[in-house]
């Protein structure tokens, strides 16, 4: 059967609350697929499954069929994955894609609406969706995200030998992004750190982009620095306290650079280094998980 992969917001975290260009891309690591002999030990996912299809948002959803939904559940279907929950990775998203791919009819190409339609479903999950999170696992594609709304393909570019190598940390804290995104959006609304946002994080959150999408290594280190370090200084509570000291040592190197991974304050911290040996001394140290199976590269 088809796999759904989990996705990760790679840049753009919280900016992109703000209307700036964030990139989302499928983790392979991480995926789920439909299975077809129910686990005993997990009744209240199935529960869940259940209550989703009886749910009024695929009741009302063009083309699907919500009947054959349930009576699959009743026999036996289940969505196994593997795909962590509460860490950023789009479990929720990963279930949407994969009703959706089974059971509508027809299926629509066209992004906007697509998006729009993955919205609605995974609004059962979290009250409200922006829909990307389905959007990446259904295409398996990374996409670009502009505006909060516009959503483009993205294309890896072909990077040399100095490709950087991206990983996971995972910090074994639970986390809630409620409370984080909403000391953001207060914070946002103070003139200071409005100021620092449009004159610091912004400009280095461009570059960084331009220069993943030219696979530019050096200009992309120099402003990977500058977001990290803003993050910092700025966004303390997205940072758990015990792995504070690893991102300075890493802001004070030229090794490995940190970034907030989605919301933050746990769950996995995103991580890029110059090369695996560096990673694989860390990796002595921190559970690491390395989410694309080719070297640097945010495509399968």
């Amino acid at each position: 059967m088809r796999y759904y992969p989990s996705k990760l917001l790679l840049f753009g975290e919280y900016i992109l609350l703000l209307g700036a260009r964030a990139l989302a891309t499928p983790v392979p690591a991480f995926r789920g697929q439909w299975a077809t002999a129910a686990p005993t030990q997990q009744p209240d996912f199935i529960q869940a499954l259940t209550a989703f299809a009886q749910s009024t948002q695929l009741k009302e959803l063009p083309g699907m069929d919500p009947q054959r939904f349930l009576a699959d559940i009743q026999g036996g279907l289940y969505f196994e994955s593997d795909i962590p929950p509460g860490y950023g990775l789009g479990s929720s998203g990963a279930l949407c894609a994969a009703v959706y791919d089974r059971y509508v009819q027809p299926k629509t190409t066209d992004l906007s609406r697509l998006k729009q339609v993955f919205a609605e479903m995974e609004s059962f999950f979290h009250g409200q969706s922006s829909g990307i999170d389905p959007l990446t696992s259904y295409l398996n594609r990374s996409l670009w995200i502009i505006n909060r709304t516009e959503v483009s393909f993205f294309t890896s570019p072909e990077w040399q030998n100095d490709a950087p190598v991206i990983f996971l940390l995972d910090t074994g804290i639970p986390r809630q992004t409620a409370p984080l995104v909403q000391w953001f959006l207060d914070q946002s609304e103070h003139p200071e750190f409005s100021a620092q946002l449009k004159q610091d994080l912004m400009p280095a959150h461009n570059t960084m982009l331009e220069a993943w999408e030219t696979a530019d290594t050096a200009a992309f280190w120099d402003a990977l620095r500058g977001v990290s370090a803003f993050q910092s200084r700025n966004m303390q509570p997205m940072i758990p306290p015990a792995f504070q000291h690893l991102w300075e040592t890493c802001l004070a190197g030229q090794d490995c650079l940190l970034k907030i991974c989605g919301a933050g304050g746990g769950g996995f911290i995103l991580g890029f280094a110059r090369d695996r040996k560096y990673v694989s001394e860390l990796g002595s140290t921190y559970a690491l998980t390395f989410p694309f199976e080719q070297h640097g590269m945010v495509e399968k």
